[in-house]
């Protein structure tokens, strides 16, 4: 009694889904006729194809071949490669192979092509928020269409019983789904292709393949094959021998196939309920279930279910030994047999399954011997640009050879006017030092003039006293020529160490470091300067501030080089200071402060003024040869060069700060002051 309570339920949903698609589908069939937009009742005519695609082929097929002509008409391409697989899918349910075959690769052609994207309709089925065949975008829609059609050819070849070749377009499918993000096609992808792993005994695979498919079902929301998914479960399940954990699922496989009206899966539940029971020997609840699939199948008038259908009844009503019902139903089995597998539309099927390879085969070489063509010509153009290169190389090596000797006799001249330059620089440095120095000399010639002179008229004196006998005014007056003497010698002393000083600053640098007493060099250099600039200058006046750290001491430097840098540095200063009083006016004081100082193990010498300093944008640039900020004619530009190498040959650096409109301070930092100690 219960068992036919099942039955009864089953039939009962199946009747209601069935009725209420039917009411929508009479529906669409209304909007199509009276609307007058043809690319909406071309969406009508295939979605109608649709829900007749599982329930009533022959119907399928009829509105499929409308939207067909439909979108021909309308020059849709994406249209036209849809309809045609849903035409392909509706001869897959009649039987027919060889047709279904063509028009589904035919589908499969057009859908290829990336131009059927332009002018393909974004939204929704009508009456299905959860439409299998809705996507995004056109993209992902003809990914969709892609994936369904490989699909189709996959349960094609399936239905064929060749299940190398149905893997093959399944794979595909599962790819391009992935792709196209519809999560519910891939669903229905992975239930398909757990029956082919079942087929071909990939057990493993055949449960990650319906686990996939149940995952991507729930997750997608579409529930209209959640029915065969857990038919699936159930058939997976068999297989591993566990058949109670197979009959709970064939049970809830029908419950849901005729809940979201899936009549194909209602049908297939039956048939493994049937073989349930009848391989426990329950035959009469077998003939039940097998009865129920019957009418199912023939309300969906498939040709593939009904032959199941036969099948199994001839097998009971042979055990029953029924041999009218026998006999009916053995000659159902060959009629049905006959019309899905007779030779002649075998022999169709596998003519057009063999041009189809063979096409595949053509473009498969062609391609190759495309490949082998182009990477000919590759290899010609590349020896042809391997040549031309070989000569240009050649070519610019002859010219690098001459231009290395154009190169060397230029570098030698170079080194020549560098050379010069230089000299020229240190005689410009000496040109601006004269001045100074001759101011400076003056003063211990005149000190040795005046008491020579003084001398001269005291031994006059000394003369007419020693007449006179007077001995105690002539001693007196030789102690002051003796003093005098002494003052002439120190003053003549003073004058030969300014014309050394001269000297030392003229001639080449013998770059041999001496304990200079770093103080005494700055403030000597300070004084040459500050006259030498007076004497080109006399309006200048400028303040010049010292603070000499007496720890500094003694350290090793060449002094004539040291010296150099001081003087440029501090004539720099009197530059800037000088420029900005120009334009300042009285209120502006020039000042330049030199400062010595000892930091750690390194001696710092600094140089700061309240001039105009250095703009940001050269100030990177400075160090550089022949850069000055000087009027042309006012400077080689070659001072700070100098400079700059003259510190680094010393192991130390020169460092610069600036702010433009408020002066500027060089700080040379030299040696290690550790160092300095061992080499004293």
């Amino acid at each position: 009694m219960m068992k036919l309570i099942v039955l009864l339920t089953f039939f009962l949903f199946s009747v209601d889904l069935l009725e209420a698609q039917q009411l929508l589908i009479d529906t669409l069939k209304r909007e199509a006729r009276i609307t007058q937009n043809d690319t909406i009742r071309l969406v009508w005519f295939r979605t109608i194809a649709r829900y007749y695609s599982e329930v009533n082929p022959d119907s399928a097929y009829y509105y499929a071949e409308k939207s067909l002509e439909q979108s021909r008409k309308l020059k849709l391409k994406f249209d036209e490669g849809s309809s045609l697989r849903e035409m392909g899918y509706a001869l897959v349910n009649t039987g027919n192979y060889p047709r279904s075959l063509q028009t589904l690769l035919s589908a499969l052609n057009v859908l290829q092509d990336q131009e059927s994207e332009q002018n393909v309709f974004v939204g929704k089925i009508p009456g299905n928020d959860n439409a299998l065949y809705s996507a995004a975008s056109p993209h992902e829609q003809r990914l969709s269409e892609m994936a369904f059609t490989h699909q189709n050819l996959g349960i094609l070849y399936a239905n064929s019983n060749e299940y190398d070749k149905s893997l093959h377009h399944l794979l595909l499918a599962r790819k391009i789904s992935e792709q196209s993000g519809n999560l519910a096609l891939s669903g229905g992808v992975n239930l398909v292709l757990n029956r082919i792993y079942l087929q071909l005994g990939k057990k493993d695979s055949a449960m990650i393949s319906i686990q996939a498919a149940y995952d991507l079902t729930m997750q997608s929301g579409y529930k209209k094959y959640l029915g065969g998914v857990l038919l699936n479960f159930g058939r997976t399940y068999a297989a591993l021998g566990n058949i109670p954990k197979a009959d709970e699922y064939y049970r809830k496989a029908a419950a849901a196939s005729a809940e979201y009206g899936y009549s194909r899966g209602l049908v297939a539940s039956n048939f493994l309920l049937a073989d349930y029971h009848f391989n426990s020997g329950a035959n009469d609840s077998a003939f039940h279930y097998t009865k129920h699939a019957l009418s199912v199948a023939q309300d969906l008038n498939a040709p593939d279910l009904l032959l199941r259908s036969y099948t199994r009844l001839n097998r009971y009503y042979r055990i029953a030994g029924n041999n009218d019902s026998l006999v009916k139903y053995q000659a159902l089995v060959i009629k049905i047999n006959e019309v899905l597998f007779n030779a002649k539309q075998t022999q169709e099927f596998q003519n057009i399954d063999f041009d189809v390879h063979q096409k595949e085969q053509e473009i498969i070489a062609t391609k190759k011997e495309y490949q082998n063509r182009l990477q000919k010509y590759l290899l010609l153009v590349g020896l042809g640009v391997f040549s031309i290169i070989a000569f240009i190389l050649f070519r610019n090596n002859r010219q690098k050879q001459k231009a290395n000797k154009v190169l060397e006799s230029t570098l030698s001249d170079l080194r020549s006017t560098q050379s010069l330059l230089i000299q020229s620089e240190k005689m410009a440095s000496l040109g601006e030092l004269t001045a100074g120095i001759a101011h400076e000399i003056q003063n211990p010639l005149n000190f040795v003039k005046n008491f020579s002179e003084v001398n001269a008229e005291l031994i006059e004196e000394a003369d007419q006293e020693i007449d006179k006998g007077n001995i105690l005014e002539v001693k007196a007056i030789l102690k002051t020529v003796k003093n005098n003497g002494e003052k002439i010698n120190e003053h003549g002393k003073r004058a030969d160490s300014i014309v050394k000083g001269m000297i030392q600053h003229s001639r080449s640098s013998s770059g041999v470091k001496e304990p200079t007493d770093i103080n005494v060099l700055i403030d000597e250099y300070l004084r040459l300067a500050s006259h030498g600039f007076r004497a080109k200058d006399k309006s200048f006046n400028v303040s010049t501030k010292t603070d000499f750290d007496a720890s500094v001491g003694k350290i090793p430097v060449v002094p004539q080089d040291i010296g150099r840098v001081v003087l440029n540095l501090i004539t720099n200063a009197f530059y800037t200071v000088s420029e900005k009083k120009k334009l300042a006016g009285a209120e502006y004081e020039p000042t330049v402060t030199l400062r010595t100082k000892t930091n750690g193990y390194h001696v710092l010498i600094s140089v700061s003024d309240n001039g105009n300093g250095i703009p940001s944008k050269v100030l990177d640039k400075i160090f550089q040869p022949f850069f000055t900020t000087k009027p042309t004619g006012q400077g080689t530009g070659l001072g700070l060069s100098l400079s700059y190498d003259i510190v680094k040959a010393h192991g130390g650096e020169i460092k610069v700060e600036s702010k433009e409109g408020e002066g500027t301070v060089f700080t040379i930092v030299l040696g290690n002051r550790e160092q300095t100690a061992r080499e004293l």
